[in-house]
């Protein structure tokens, strides 16, 4: 088997696996860290660096993946944020609704029984919910099968991304730091 720089196939030439028999170079996948530019595809076959221009490519189209994770981010935890405050607008005009997903108000302790069960959402909401919930996977798993290419070009495309989706959506609470880029 040639592990080098060269183009045969790992079945040493023939119509085996890996060869060339249309003169089509295949996908290099290197399980090492590595900086190869060269039949490098990007989790799908159709998404093949080999050139220094589709390198800046993918990776700006990287970049800007990783900042619609933090986007997503941002927006799932706005739309709690305005389904805390809508509860706490109807808790203080209505005693029966008592808090978002079981929290308890800052006015009250543990100890003292509520005056009713916490505030349920509408299967909407819940909907709503899960599915930023759903997209959130999706992109964070992705981003985890780019970084999993192994290649430093991708890797840190990845975490420039996460940088600037933070920098521009993280908000300005303390709170979002402490929450990373994860696959899930």
């Amino acid at each position: 088997m040639d592990h080098g720089g060269g183009h045969e196939g790992h079945g040493g030439g023939g119509g085996g696996h890996g060869g060339h028999d249309g003169g089509e170079a295949t996908c290099s996948m290197n399980m090492l860290f590595n900086w190869d530019t060269e039949n490098l595809c990007v989790v799908f076959e159709s998404w093949k660096i080999n050139s220094p221009a589709t390198l800046v490519v993918s990776c700006l189209v990287i970049i800007g993946l990783a900042a619609s994770y933090e986007l997503l981010r941002a927006q799932s935890r706005k739309y709690e944020e305005r389904l805390i405050e809508g509860a706490k607008k109807r808790q203080s005009g209505e005693p029966s609704i008592h808090t978002v997903g079981g929290s308890i108000p800052e006015d009250e302790t543990p100890l003292l029984p509520s005056r009713s069960g916490p505030f349920r959402l509408s299967n909407q909401q819940q909907l709503t919910r899960a599915l930023f919930y759903m997209a959130q996977v999706f992109v964070g798993f992705f981003l985890m099968l780019i970084f999993m290419t192994y290649n430093g070009y991708l890797m840190a495309s990845t975490v420039i991304g996460a940088g600037v989706g933070f920098f521009y959506f993280g908000g300005d609470s303390l709170s979002s730091s402490t929450k990373a880029l994860s696959c899930h």
